[in-house]
């Protein structure tokens, strides 16, 4: 099982390879990685020029403008990071699980943290969660696990969090920690010492901290957007207008526990069939019982619901949000798989086998499917690497594509920012005072209304799903 996990993980490096940045998320973080590492400036991520990025921490923006350093501009180079944080997240997992479970399980879990669907997709995004993923994990197996190191690496993990998403992960840390204490009313994890909790709040404090005291002192009014905006008012308020960078999305109440089905396909259909058969029958609900009254297993049960039922009541969401509470639902799920292995008398019995190898090949074949349908017909996705790459093919040296009325993030990083916004009203004049050709692109129905009064030749071959292109004189 943990060889079909990391097959699994150097599987992604083909969709890494050949999928272009698809709007709007990964290209505009692609983008702002790419500005850093133009730069310079590893204190402020950019937007763009002139214009600071405070919607999240820099840890995940470092470690791209690094890779792209290393390896020069490509999709999988800004991708690189977050599979490499995947796979190390494998690591906390398999010892939390092995330490409660044995290794059997904890390979198991490790397969099944792999093949989920939301961390293998984000194990080759552009985003910033599989960052706090690793974070919240180090710091929930640290926090049980006794050996002094995972002690030190649980302030690590936390420090993590804070670089790579800021104050939540603080919260996503403690809820669960909380919500034990309430239940079982005594420590689940073993006893810290005054000086050991001293140690960490010192490894925490030197790691995190810096970096938001320069960043507010580089760039004010920072704290009072990142902290107050993007922690408070973007969860409070529905269709959030505060939002400097993109739009606020807008769910209904509870579709967070939507999400997390998805986002744990195909394990969690598997997981609630186990579950509603240990239930039906009373020997199984006894088991069931015993089993929760346990200190490990309350806490990691805290551990996978927490995130979810903090994000019931609130309608700004993304399913992306259900990753950290993964890494605990694999491990309760392997544990359950081994429990039906022995129920079904023998570890190696095949149909366990077929139980955790089949579900294994689900998402990693379906993205496979998709990157060569993406491949064949890359005019399928909201991308605007083809039309770039025509478009500079047939434009003179130098010359600009002016995007009319709204430019796509996609369209900024595979122009490496040379791809120019003008709004239809402006553009008479651009025109006017142009000499040669001008190459534009519009959305459908604005280039339509263009092409009545301008003297526009259309430029079909370099189309997109998202804009038409056209050329003037």
């Amino acid at each position: 099982m943990l060889a079909i996990a990391l097959g699994m993980l150097g599987l992604r490096f083909v969709s890494m390879v050949w999928v272009p940045y698809i709007d709007t998320t990964e290209p505009r973080y692609a983008e702002i990685a790419r500005l850093m590492a133009l730069s310079g400036d590893w204190v402020t991520p950019w937007f763009e020029p002139g214009v600071p990025f405070w919607g999240k921490p820099p840890l995940s923006f470092w470690l791209q403008a690094l890779s792209i350093k290393l390896f020069g501009l490509s999709e999988w180079v800004a991708r690189l990071p977050a599979w490499v944080v995947t796979a190390v997240t494998l690591w906390p997992i398999h010892a939390l699980a092995r330490a409660w479970a044995g290794w059997r399980a904890a390979a198991a879990a490790v397969m099944i943290y792999a093949t989920c669907a939301l961390p293998y997709m984000m194990a080759g995004a552009v985003l910033t969660d599989p960052f706090l993923a690793l974070g919240t994990t180090l710091f929930m197996a640290g926090l049980i696990l006794p050996q002094w190191h995972w002690r030190l690496l649980a302030a690590v993990g936390l420090a993590i969090g804070l670089l790579a998403k800021g104050p939540l992960a603080l919260v996503i840390v403690a809820g669960p920690a909380v919500m034990c204490l309430l239940a079982y009313r005594r420590r689940v994890w073993p006893a810290i010492s005054a000086r050991g909790w001293l140690a960490g709040f010192v490894v925490v404090a030197s790691l995190a901290v810096p970096w938001y005291v320069i960043a507010e002192s580089r760039t004010p009014g920072f704290w009072d957007y990142f902290l107050l905006g993007e922690h408070v008012q973007r969860f409070l308020q529905s269709g959030w207008s505060g939002d400097l960078y993109g739009t606020a999305h807008r769910q209904a109440i509870g579709v967070i526990w939507l999400d997390w089905l998805v986002a744990t396909l195909p394990w969690s259909p598997l997981a609630l069939a186990m579950l509603a058969a240990a239930l039906r029958h009373r020997r199984g609900r006894v088991a069931l019982l015993r089993l929760i009254r346990r200190p490990m297993t309350g806490y990691l049960i805290a551990w996978a619901l927490f995130v979810v039922l903090f994000f019931t009541l609130s309608r700004n969401i993304l399913w992306t949000y259900v990753l950290p509470a993964l890494p605990a639902f694999a491990i309760l799920t392997g544990r359950a798989l081994v429990l039906v292995g022995r129920r079904l008398k023998s570890r190696r019995s095949p149909a366990l086998h077929a139980i955790g190898t089949a579900p294994a090949l689900f998402v990693p074949a379906l993205a496979l499917l998709a990157t060569i349908a993406i491949c064949i017909h890359p005019a399928a996705v909201k991308s605007e690497k083809v039309l770039i790459r025509q478009v500079m093919s047939m434009a003179p040296p130098g010359a600009t594509l002016w995007f009319v009325d709204s430019r796509s993030f996609s369209a900024r990083y595979y122009s490496r920012g040379q791809a120019a916004l003008v709004s239809s009203e402006a553009l008479p004049a651009l025109v006017a005072s142009t000499e040669g050709s001008i190459f534009i692109a519009a959305r459908p129905d604005v280039m339509a209304r263009l092409q009545t009064v301008l003297p526009l030749t259309a430029l079909p071959l370099a189309n997109s799903r998202q804009y038409r292109v056209g050329r003037i004189r």
